[in-house]
């Protein structure tokens, strides 16, 4: 495959060329001859249409002829599609004819380069002319791209200043436009000229040139030949062009030579045109007031550009001006940009009439690269590979969380509705459900369990990260993407984690029948252990990794204490029943009830009643205020939680595990591989 860059410009054109396979950089094609092609038109008499050179030579002779047709693209009473049809059909007829473009689509892919003030609608018609002439595969972008790419992919750039590691403005001053490109380490960001997307050097060809008619003594038959011959007021305009060109290459500023040629224009009559290129000239091209540009100098607009952007990249002032465009060569620019941004180094591009042509060569083949490079990361995602390093991870996730979450979950969630049903507030163990589920998914929820949870799972992610690396990394270095494009360590966005699981609850029961007061004590502790698992499940929703340990705690965590602790040593109807106080108190409380011994008391006394004796015939045991759940009981929640924990997980074949595996295999593979396709989807080439 070879990738184009036309850089179809309002005063030169030019084309480059690079191939896809190997480190090959692109390459000038010239067109008819030349390297770069002065963008005029004409139409000969014979009917014969010429283009570059060659119609500016004839412009006087033509029937009609045209340059700069290009900055009147988004005037929509002019002329300029058909100029600019007709002038891209001549320059790929003039490639394929010469041999340099061989081939269709299967083995060529343009890019047609345009202003960064474009919009989409300016682009589309633009896109439509060079599809209507049959161009390979045509795509259309911004010059500013072009030109960043170009700039990043330059040799000689490279060699000055590594692009990708600092903080670039990136100025384009063509014939017709005035693109900036704000790059930060590679990336970039489009900034307009507040709306002056038509500045460039064309702007001071007209006034070089009316400047000079206005000398003229026969100036006002001048302009009426101008206004009657479109062919003489183009051949005029292009030969101060190029004598403008003259004086700026010269010399430095201040040291530049005069320059002046003499136009004969033989219309109805001779009339002489003096053409005068000098430093006063100079002066008023940069400083005068122009009517293009609304009253104001080009100086004023250009510097009131980078005012603009100044304030609009903000903080981070680049680091660094790279000046191309044809405009570019002229001291003023890169004097004028150092006013602006005076703490910024300013290197100006040695070939810039070939930077946006090259540029968009560099485009087309990164682009397809990334094409490629978003398919491979496909097929990853479509295979086995991820899964297979989640599962293999797994247990170290259950693990990391039990750990750091188990202590506050039981302090947090479980002590409560122990107490409130101890007290009474809560009629059944079975009624601790759903005071429970709610108490576990507050706290889950609560900043103390994110805080918890972060640094864990974050680590767990990166051992994730680290092993999926070992795919992702070659397919990066095979189309030239940093490593750590892929890297999806801590990265998962809210919107990829939705854990939803659902486990099924029992009361489970263990420790042998007590008499007397304390009878359920054992079985009553294994009782509200095994309610922790929830009967019905729970939506959890968090953000970043918590995400993932939360489903972990409501998929594991509770799932273990439910299934493993209880055995059936008591019938679950135990969870239904209405329990009296005596027994809730007994079963988890420090203190003990006291023994009194039969005796004689006086009873009564109240609204001034005497106040009778009463005799207790029978001892009975009177139960003191309770305080808080005793530690020991939480300790061995916290112990069976443990105890059954490991046992689960050490199953392999119990169905309940596996199932438990599965799910969240799933349902965090789904999260990486919708973060990874994501992050492909980011990349730009180069980085």
């Amino acid at each position: 495959m070879i990738y184009w860059g036309f850089d179809l410009g309002d005063g030169e054109s030019t084309v480059a060329r690079v191939r896809g396979e190997g480190q090959s950089s692109p390459e000038t094609v010239p067109v008819d001859g030349s390297r770069v092609l002065l963008t005029a038109w004409a139409l000969m008499k014979n009917g014969e249409l010429r283009i570059g050179e060659r119609a500016a030579k004839s412009a006087s002779a033509a029937l009609r002829s045209a340059a700069r047709f290009k900055g009147r693209f988004l005037d929509d009473q002019s002329d300029s599609a058909g100029l600019i049809r007709d002038f891209s059909s001549r320059v790929f007829e003039s490639l394929r004819a010469g041999g340099a473009m061989t081939g269709g689509e299967k083995s060529n892919s343009v890019y047609i380069g345009c202003p960064a003030g474009w919009d989409k609608a300016a682009r589309e018609r633009y896109l439509a002319i060079f599809e209507t002439l049959g161009v390979p595969t045509p795509k259309v972008i911004s010059e500013s791209r072009a030109v960043m790419v170009g700039a990043i992919q330059s040799n000689s750039v490279r060699d000055y200043v590594d692009l990708r590691s600092k903080t670039v403005l990136v100025v384009d001053v063509g014939s017709s436009t005035t693109d900036f490109a704000y790059i930060k380490k590679g990336k970039e960001a489009e900034i307009r000229t507040g709306g002056e997307v038509r500045l460039g050097g064309g702007v001071m060809d007209e006034t070089l040139l009316e400047a000079c008619v206005d000398l003229a003594p026969q100036a006002a038959a001048i302009r009426r030949v101008f206004a009657a011959s479109e062919s003489w007021r183009v051949d005029c305009e292009l030969r101060a062009r190029r004598l403008k060109e003259r004086y700026y290459a010269s010399g430095r500023m201040g040291e530049r030579e005069e320059q002046s040629e003499a136009v004969l224009i033989c219309y109805d009559e001779p009339l002489l045109l003096d053409l005068v290129m000098n430093e006063d000239m100079a002066r008023r091209l940069t400083d005068r007031p122009c009517r293009s540009l609304g009253g104001r100098s080009f100086r004023e607009v250009f510097c009131a550009g980078l005012q603009e952007v100044r304030e609009a990249i903000g903080e981070e002032q680049p680091e660094l001006l790279f000046l191309t465009g044809g405009v570019s060569r002229m001291d003023e620019i890169r004097a004028w940009c150092a006013e602006v941004f005076p703490q910024a180094v300013i290197y100006v591009d040695a070939e810039p009439e070939f930077s946006v042509a090259k540029g968009l060569a560099w485009c087309g083949r990164i682009d397809d690269e990334l094409g490629r490079f978003r398919s491979e990361v496909d097929e990853l995602i479509g295979s086995d590979t991820i899964e297979n390093i989640v599962l293999q991870h797994l247990r170290s996730l259950y693990d990391s969380v039990l750990e750091q979450l188990l202590d506050p979950l039981l302090e947090q969630a479980v002590k409560p509705v122990l107490l409130d049903w101890r007290e009474g507030r809560i009629e059944t163990l079975a009624g601790t459900e759903d005071a429970l589920r709610e108490h576990i998914k507050i706290y889950l929820h609560s900043d103390q369990a994110r805080q918890l949870l972060y640094g864990p799972v974050t680590d767990w992610m990166r051992r994730v990260s680290e092993d999926l690396e070992t795919y992702t990394s070659p397919i990066c270095r095979r189309w030239h993407v940093p490593d750590h494009s892929l890297n999806i360590s801590s990265r998962l966005a809210a919107s990829d984690l939705h854990i939803l699981e659902k486990v099924d609850a029992k009361s489970v029961f263990a420790g042998d029948t007590l008499a007397g007061a304390a009878f359920f004590v054992e079985s009553v502790i294994s009782v509200i252990v095994g309610l922790l698992c929830g009967g019905s499940g729970m939506a959890l929703i968090a953000e970043g990794p918590v995400g993932i340990a939360i489903g972990v705690i409501s998929s594991l965590l509770l799932f273990a204490v439910g299934r493993l602790l209880g055995k059936d040593a008591l019938d679950q109807k135990i969870a239904q029943m209405n329990l009296p106080l005596f027994i809730r108190r007994a079963a988890l409380s420090e203190v003990l009830p006291k023994l009194e011994s039969p005796k004689l008391e006086l009873a009564g006394g109240k609204d001034g009643e005497a106040r009778k004796p009463r005799l207790q015939l029978l001892p009975r045991l009177r139960w003191p205020e309770a305080g808080d759940i005793p530690a020991h009981r939480m300790r061995v929640i916290r112990r069976k939680v443990k105890a059954g924990y490991e046992e689960l997980l050490g199953n392999e074949n119990d169905e309940a595990v596996q199932a438990l595996n599965e799910r969240m295999c799933r349902e965090i593979t789904e999260q990486i591989e919708a973060r990874l396709k994501e992050l492909a989807e980011q990349v730009e080439i180069p980085l």
